[in-house]
C-alpha cells in the first residue's frame, strides 16, 4: 500500500472538501455530533467508566467516516453508520482506543511529574496576587519549570497524535493491524508535514474564533465540538488524498509516491 506525498496546498483543500461534505447534510451532521456530545458528557460523569469513552472513540470515528463515504455517493447521513465499527475490525479499533488512552495518560503523568508542583505554585501566586521582590525569583522558577513540562508534554503527544490520526481508518478500511496502522499513519503525517501545517493553522484559527463561546459557556472543549461537524469530514478528505481507501495492505513497508 502506497503513501502519497501531496503539496502543502492540499491541507487547505481538505478543509474545503470537509466543508463540502458537511454541506451535503448540515442538519444531519449537527444532530449527529450533538447526540455524541451529550452522550459522551453523560458517560464522563460516571467515575472510571468515563475513561472507557476513549476506547470506543476510534469505533465511532470510523462510523462517521462511513457516513462521509455515503454522502459522497448521494446517500443521507444516518445514525446507523455509527455502528459500522462494531461489526468490522472492532478488535483492532478498540486496541487503538486503548493505546490512545494509555498514551495520553502517560503524557499527563509526565507533565504532572515534571511540573506538578510548579503548576500548583503558579496557581497559588495568581490566586494570592502577591508578588514581592523576595518571591519574584520563586515565581519565575515555577513558571519556567511549568513551561518546560508543557513543552515536553507536547513533544510526546504530537508523535502520538500523528500515529493515531489515520490509524482507525487504516485498520477499518485497509484491514491493517493496530501496529501497522499506526506506522503508516505516522509515516503519512511526517511525509506530508507541509500539508498538515497548513491544515493545522486553518483549524487552529477557526478554534480561536469559537473559543470565546466555549469560555462563556464554561465548557472548555465546546469549541472542538462546535467545529466537529466540519473537521470530522476533513479527516476523511485527507485520508482519501494520501491513501487508497480500497487498498488492502500487504507486508511491504510504507512506500512514498508523488502526488498533487
Amino acid at each position: 500500500m502506497e503513501i502519497r506525498t501531496v503539496t502543502a496546498s492540499r491541507g487547505w483543500q481538505w478543509i474545503k472538501q470537509g466543508i463540502a461534505l458537511f454541506m451535503k447534510g448540515p442538519l444531519q451532521w449537527v444532530l449527529f455530533v450533538s447526540v455524541l456530545f451529550v452522550a459522551i458528557k453523560v458517560i464522563l460523569l460516571i467515575p472510571l467508566i468515563g475513561l472507557l469513552v476513549m476506547l470506543v472513540l476510534p469505533v465511532l470515528l470510523v462510523g462517521m467516516m462511513e457516513g462521509c463515504r455515503a454522502l459522497e455517493i448521494g446517500k443521507p447521513l444516518a445514525f446507523g453508520y455509527l455502528l459500522s465499527g462494531f461489526v468490522r475490525n472492532t478488535g483492532a479499533l478498540l486496541t487503538l482506543g486503548g493505546i490512545s488512552l494509555a498514551g495520553n495518560l502517560l503524557v499527563v503523568l509526565v507533565i504532572s511529574g515534571i511540573g506538578g508542583e510548579a503548576f500548583t505554585a503558579v496557581l497559588n501566586f495568581m490566586a494570592q496576587q502577591k508578588v514581592t521582590p523576595e518571591n519574584v525569583h520563586e515565581i519565575r522558577d515555577a513558571a519556567s519549570k511549568a513551561t518546560i513540562s508543557v513543552l515536553i508534554g507536547w513533544a510526546l503527544s504530537i508523535p502520538l497524535m500523528m500515529a493515531l490520526w489515520f490509524a482507525p481508518l487504516l485498520a477499518y478500511f485497509n484491514n491493517l493491524s493496530p501496529g501497522r496502522a499506526m506506522l503508516y499513519s505516522l509515516a503519512a503525517c511526517w511525509r506530508n508535514l507541509p500539508a498538515f501545517l497548513v491544515y493545522g493553522v486553518a483549524v487552529f484559527a477557526a478554534l480561536m474564533m469559537v473559543t470565546p463561546l466555549a469560555m462563556a459557556a464554561r465548557v472548555l472543549d465546546l469549541g472542538v465540538w462546535l467545529l466537529a461537524p466540519v473537521v470530522i469530514p476533513t479527516i476523511y478528505a485527507g485520508y482519501k488524498d494520501i491513501f487508497d481507501i480500497n487498498a488492502v495492505a500487504g507486508d511491504a513497508p510504507p512506500a512514498e509516491t508523488g502526488g498533487n
